[in-house]
């Protein structure tokens, strides 16, 4: 907007103190202003009402992945995963649930043992997370956790402005050694690596983007170590053939292409 590179600033002054043009700027967003004729139609006491006491009000949330109906799901804060996913039509085929995030890629993943977790933003932080955007994706037992955490890193890499060298390097070196895991070509002491690359990103950079970055590999090295020993040995494709995880039906010489060693 004000003609510049679109890199980060150091905070503080926040934008509500000196934002656009260092005038006290209000960022909101789609979703708190749609929430606003409802509010004034019915009054805050009946918006308040719904939610938890600290996390009020409803939201949306954001079901994507191996569920039987993904999509946008309107519903108070506080709700539990496994409503949400009942409310979608369960897991899809009868698979189970494996891991999920609660808001979206850069926030610590979850597994099983967090579908009772209520969805309000105090209860998400004690159990170790952030509830964030409400991006739900929902992975079933066919996902590689390397393959998937592999993907939103070079994701990360991608979107780094480049200003800061936590994130700029940091992402770099990150997609190297998750996509040698990935392929079954890892060697003694990458997933050590991973850990100290991201403890030296975390807390470090201009922006929420390095922190981020971080969140979905310490996590999933949290709970599926044993995945990331694997990818010293076996390629992420052997133990989670791709197209069994695959949203869509493949042609018969897709399936030949992704059944392939080292197949992306």
């Amino acid at each position: 907007l004000e003609g510049r590179r679109g890199q980060p600033r150091l905070k503080p002054p926040f934008p509500a103190t000196a934002g656009l043009y260092a005038r006290p700027t209000v960022v909101n967003n789609v979703e708190s202003v749609a929430s606003v004729p409802q509010i004034i139609n019915r009054g805050a006491d009946w918006f308040t009402s719904m939610g938890t006491e600290r996390s009020s009000g409803n939201g949306l949330f954001s079901l994507s992945g191996h569920v039987t109906r993904p999509g946008q799901y309107e519903a108070p804060l506080g709700i539990t995963l496994r409503e949400l996913i009942d409310m979608a039509g369960g897991m899809r085929n009868g698979h189970k649930l494996k891991f999920w995030t609660p808001g979206g890629s850069s926030t610590p993943i979850f597994t099983e043992e967090h579908l009772d977790v209520p969805l309000d933003y105090e209860s998400v932080g004690a159990a170790g997370s952030m509830l964030g955007t409400r991006a739900l994706q929902i992975f079933d037992e066919t996902t590689s956790v390397v393959r998937a955490v592999t993907r939103w890193t070079e994701f990360y890499a991608h979107e780094s402005c480049g200003k800061c060298t936590p994130c700029r390097e940091g992402t770099y070196w990150l997609k190297q050694v998750l996509r040698r895991l990935e392929q079954g070509k890892g060697v003694e002491g990458d997933i050590e690596t991973l850990l100290d690359t991201c403890d030296n990103i975390l807390g470090r950079a201009f922006c929420a983007l390095g922190d981020g970055a971080t969140s979905c590999i310490t996590s999933a090295i949290k709970y599926f170590r044993e995945e990331f020993e694997a990818g010293m040995h076996t390629p992420a494709s052997e133990l989670f053939p791709p197209v069994r995880s695959a949203l869509f039906e493949y042609t018969p010489k897709q399936r030949g292409a992704l059944s392939g060693a080292g197949a992306h």
